[in-house]
């Protein structure tokens, strides 16, 4: 008895290749969300920071010390907005993979039913 070979589909296999580089890229997107979010909690524990440091200038009545030291806070907020703008952006762009992702594995199995 000779066994049948069945030449694999090239629409499956590509499909499956697909598949394969969408989850890559997915989890490649939430290290960066993971990232993101840990730098911003360290730059809002700074913001805290210098703002103490602001206030206690203030009490001692060292003005001028305390505006310096918001200026550097209000760079420090702005950081912190970009990488949140950023953290948002890679949300999405995750949803979008596996959203994507879902529909192309559901592709592969029905080519190969």
């Amino acid at each position: 008895m000779s066994a049948a070979l069945v030449a694999p589909n090239p629409f499956v296999q590509d499909t499956e290749g697909a598949v394969v580089e969408l989850r890559r890229e997915a989890v490649n997107a939430v290290v960066r969300q993971q990232q993101l979010r840990e730098e911003i909690e360290r730059i809002r524990t700074r913001a805290h920071e210098i703002e103490q440091q602001a206030s206690r200038a203030l009490a001692r009545g060292e003005e001028l010390l305390a505006r310096q030291i918001l200026a550097r806070g209000i760079f420090t907020l702005k950081t912190r907005d970009t990488l949140e703008a950023e953290l948002s952006e890679t949300r999405s762009h995750v949803s979008r993979l596996l959203t994507t992702m879902v529909r192309t594995e559901n592709r592969a199995w029905f080519a190969r039913r």
